[in-house]
């Protein structure tokens, strides 16, 4: 089981948060703080600096939907991430501030969100 937390952002808005390790070039897994993000489709999206500091070389770029409804280009990347205690492959976007983790990283997954300040998140392979 992945687990995590519920806290509330600078905003004062609750976010279910959770370490994801994400293999660098380098074959070191480092580990993110993520917010899970139910509308995101996508595996991984993380902030330019951290996956500059992952050493990861770009595969080009994906166009994505935003929440606004807006399409935008995204630089991708390829890695793994540990996933339920083995690694996967995955691909990963590049954000200008916000790491998040999507429904495709998700699927295959039970998740729980205690939805309250502290409650807590729990990630299970189904």
């Amino acid at each position: 089981m992945i687990s995590g937390s519920v806290t509330r952002n600078e905003l004062g808005g609750l976010e279910p948060r959770l370490a994801v390790s994400v293999l660098d070039a380098g074959g070191e897994l480092q580990q993110f703080e993520v917010v899970l993000d139910t509308g995101f489709t996508g595996w991984l999206m993380l902030p330019e600096v951290d996956i500059n500091g992952l050493g990861l070389a770009s595969e080009g770029r994906h166009r994505g939907v935003l929440a606004s409804g807006n399409a935008e280009e995204f630089e991708y990347y390829e890695t793994q991430v540990s996933w339920h205690g083995r690694l996967r492959e995955i691909e990963v976007f590049q954000s200008i501030d916000q790491p998040l983790l999507g429904m495709e990283l998700l699927e295959g997954s039970r998740v729980a969100v205690d939805a309250w300040d502290g409650g807590d998140v729990m990630i299970q392979e189904a």
